[in-house]
C-alpha cells in the first residue's frame, strides 16, 4: 500500500504544470501530461495485473474508458432543452425514467411547485423521490391544501387522536411529529397509543410515558440516548432550564457511549449556548471521553469560556484523536497552541499537507515554509468538445456514480482522458484530489475569459466561494436544490435575474459556467455593500443575509474586549455549516489573492472583523 500511494503520489504531482511552494514562493515546473487521442468509442484498455509499475500507470493513465462510461456520456433530452416544457409534457422529458437521486428530486419539486396538478399526477411524482427536503414539504404543504396528499404526509398532519382511527404506521407518523403532546394528553387515548405501539416503537412509549410524569426533567435520564432526546426535545425552554442530575458525569457519560447523533446535537448546543442553564453546569461538572469530535472540540470550548483551560486541552487532544480530517485534526491542534502559547503546536500545523486558516497561520505566524502543495494549472488541455454534456446535471450524477464511484487510483487513472479538456478542468481537478486522496490543495482559475472581472480582488472572493461551493463543478445540485457553480437557491433565481436586468434566466440556466458564476458575483456584491469583510460575507452568501444580521445583532460575538476573538466568535457562529464555511472561504481567498499578486496577513484580516463592543461579556 506505501508503494502504491508513494507512486499515485509521484504521479499526480507530475502530472501538473506548476505547483507553487507557498512558503518559498516559487514555481516548479513539470512535464504536462498529454491527452490520449485515440477514439473513445472504439478502444477498451484493461488492467493486466494488479502490479503496476511507474511504466504501466502511465499506460493505465493513457487508456480510454469503456463502452459502458460513453453510455452516460450524454443523455436523449438535454436538460437546457426543456426549459419550455410544462405539466406532463415537463415530467415525460425530465423526470419519467430516469435515474433516482438529487437530480431527479430537484426536477420533480419544479415539476410539483410549477404546475397544478391533481391528486393522481402528485402521487405518481411522489412515489419517484429519494429524499425530502424543506423545499419539498414547503411545496408539498402548499399542494394539500386543494388535494389529497400522499398517506406518510398525511398521517404527519394529522392530530393523535384521528391517528388513533388509522393502521399503526400512520399513527407512528403522527406521534413522533407530537411528542409534546403526550405532557397534556388524557391517560386513555396516551395508554391507547403506548399499547398500539408499544412493540414496533419502543423507545417512542417509553418517552411517552416519561413525559407524561411530572419529573419528567430528571426521569429523561434514566434511558437511553434516543429517549432522551425525544423528551428533551418536547420539553418547553423553561422545563429544559430545570433538567437536573444526581451524577452529571456519570449520567452523561453513559448517555454519551450509546453514539447517537440526536443526543451529541443537543450537547453541542448546550455547549454553544452563551447561557450559564443547568445543563451548561452539568457539562462542566462533567468529564466526557466518548464522543464525535466536533463535540468534544465543543466541550473544549465550553470549558475555555465557562470552566478549566486544563479540561479544555484534553478535550482539543481527545477531538484531534477522534478525527481523521485535516481541517479537523488541525483545528484542534491550533487551539492547544491559542490557550497554551506553546510554539511547537504552530510547528506541528507546520507540517500540514491541508490548507486551512490553522496551516496559514502557522507558517505565517512562524515565518517558516509550509508543507503543503498547492497545484494552480492542469496540463495542456485540448480545445475540442469533451466527450459528455458539461451542462447536463443527469450526466454528471451518472459519471460520479459509475466511473468515479470508487476510490482505487489506478481506475481512477484510467479515466484521466476522458475529463483532459479545457472544459472539464474541474471535473478533472476533482478527479485528481481522488487519486491522491486530498494529500494536494487545487487552486484552480478554470473558464478563462468567460466572466470580465472588475477586479482581482472580486475574481478572488467569487473563486473562493466557488470552489467551496462546488469545486466549480456546473452542475452540481445540493440537497437543498442549491444549483450550480455558485449553489443559488432556487428561491432566488428569478429575483437576482431581474436585478440583473436578465429575463431569459431559467433554472437549468444555472448550469452554464457564464450565468452561474456572473449571478453569484452579483449576489456577493449585493452582500459586500452590507458586510465589507470576507468572512461576514461568506457567513452570509452560506447562512443567508438575514441569518447574518440577526446573529451580530445580539453584539455577542467579534467583541474587542475577550480573549481569543475572533477566533473564539468563529467557533461560536450557531449554524455548523456556516461556521466551517466561512473558515474555509477566507483560506481560499488568501490563496486566490496570492495567486492574483497580492500577499494578505491572516492575523490581520482577522482583526478587522472586531467591530463589536459588549463590557458584558468577557469569555
Amino acid at each position: 500500500m506505501r508503494y502504491f500511494s508513494l507512486l499515485f503520489f509521484i504521479f499526480s504531482i507530475s502530472y501538473a504544470d506548476s505547483i507553487i511552494d507557498f512558503g518559498k514562493q516559487e514555481t516548479k515546473t513539470y512535464k504536462p501530461y498529454e491527452a490520449n487521442k485515440t477514439d473513445y468509442n472504439k478502444v477498451n484498455h484493461t488492467i493486466e495485473s494488479s502490479v503496476q509499475t511507474p511504466t504501466k500507470v502511465a499506460q493505465v493513465a493513457t487508456a480510454n474508458t469503456t463502452h459502458k462510461t460513453q453510455a452516460i456520456a450524454h443523455s436523449s433530452t438535454p436538460t437546457h432543452k426543456g426549459n419550455h416544457l410544462k405539466g406532463q409534457e415537463f415530467f415525460n422529458y425530465y423526470i419519467k425514467g430516469k435515474p433516482k437521486g438529487i437530480v431527479r428530486d430537484f426536477y420533480i419539486w419544479q415539476y410539483l411547485n410549477e404546475n397544478k396538478l391533481n391528486a393522481a399526477q402528485i402521487n405518481e411524482a411522489y412515489r419517484l423521490l429519494n429524499a425530502k427536503n424543506p423545499y419539498l414539504r414547503k411545496t408539498l404543504k402548499s399542494l394539500g391544501k386543494t388535494e389529497k396528499m400522499p398517506r406518510d404526509i398525511t398521517c404527519q398532519n394529522m392530530q393523535i387522536q384521528a391517528a388513533l382511527k388509522e393502521d399503526n404506521a400512520c399513527l407512528a407518523i403522527s406521534v413522533r411529529n407530537r411528542m409534546a403532546a403526550f405532557k397534556t394528553l388524557g391517560a386513555k387515548e396516551r395508554d391507547a397509543v403506548i399499547s398500539r405501539l408499544a412493540k414496533t416503537n419502543p423507545d417512542t412509549t417509553r418517552a411517552i410515558k416519561i413525559l407524561a410524569t411530572k419529573d419528567r426533567t430528571s426521569s429523561l435520564f434514566n434511558d437511553n440516548a434516543i429517549v432522551f432526546s425525544m423528551v428533551y426535545h418536547a420539553l418547553s425552554a423553561d422545563e429544559k432550564s430545570k433538567i437536573k442530575s444526581k451524577d452529571p458525569n456519570k449520567d452523561l457519560n453513559r448517555l454519551s457511549a450509546y453514539n447517537t447523533q440526536g443526543f451529541y446535537y443537543i450537547l453541542n448546543s448546550i455547549a454553544l449556548d452563551s447561557n450559564v442553564s443547568n445543563l451548561k453546569k452539568m457539562l462542566l461538572e462533567s468529564d466526557i471521553t466518548q464522543a464525535p469530535h466536533n463535540t468534544l472540540f465543543l466541550l473544549g470550548i465550553n470549558e475555555l469560556r465557562f470552566g478549566s483551560k486544563d479540561k479544555a486541552m484534553n478535550y482539543f487532544k481527545r477531538a484531534k484523536q477522534k478525527s481523521n480530517i485535516a481541517f479537523f485534526i488541525d483545528r484542534a491542534v491550533f487551539w492547544q497552541y491559542l490557550v497554551s502559547k506553546d510554539k511547537k503546536y504552530l510547528e506541528e500545523l507546520l507540517q500540514s499537507k491541508h490548507v486551512n486558516i490553522f496551516s496559514i497561520y502557522a507558517a505565517q505566524k512562524l515565518n517558516k515554509e509550509p508543507k503543503y502543495t498547492i497545484i494552480t494549472n492542469l496540463p495542456s488541455l485540448a480545445f475540442d468538445n469533451p466527450p459528455f454534456d458539461i451542462k447536463d446535471p443527469y450526466v454528471w450524477q451518472n459519471i460520479t456514480n459509475t466511473m468515479l464511484h470508487t476510490s482505487d487510483p489506478i481506475k481512477l487513472a484510467k479515466v484521466i482522458p476522458y475529463f483532459s479538456y479545457k472544459d472539464t478542468m474541474p471535473q478533472l481537478a476533482y478527479l485528481m484530489q481522488k487519486i491522491d486522496k486530498h494529500a494536494t490543495n487545487y487552486y484552480i482559475t478554470p473558464y478563462e475569459g468567460l466572466v470580465k472581472w472588475n477586479s482581482k480582488e472580486e475574481q478572488s472572493l467569487v473563486f473562493s466561494i466557488a470552489r467551496q461551493e462546488s469545486y466549480f463543478i456546473p452542475t452540481l445540485i445540493s440537497r437543498s436544490f442549491a444549483l450550480g457553480i455558485m449553489q443559488i437557491m432556487p428561491a432566488n433565481v428569478k429575483p437576482f435575474a431581474k436585478e440583473m436586468g436578465r429575463t431569459d434566466i431559467e433554472y437549468n440556466d444555472l448550469f452554464d459556467p457564464k450565468t452561474s458564476l456572473e449571478m453569484g458575483r452579483h449576489f456577493i456584491k449585493q452582500l459586500q455593500r452590507e458586510y465589507k469583510h470576507p468572512l461576514f460575507v461568506a457567513y452570509a452568501y452560506n447562512g443567508g443575509p438575514g441569518f447574518l444580521r440577526r446573529t451580530l445583532k445580539k453584539n455577542e460575538l467579534f467583541l474587542k474586549n475577550r480573549e481569543y476573538e475572533p477566533w473564539l466568535s468563529m467557533e461560536l457562529i450557531p449554524l455548523e455549516e456556516t461556521r466551517y464555511y466561512g473558515m474555509r472561504v477566507l483560506a481560499n481567498f488568501i490563496i486566490y489573492e496570492k495567486l492574483f499578486g497580492k500577499e494578505l496577513n491572516l492575523e490581520k484580516i482577522l482583526s478587522e472583523t472586531l467591530l463589536y463592543e459588549n463590557p458584558s461579556i468577557t469569555r
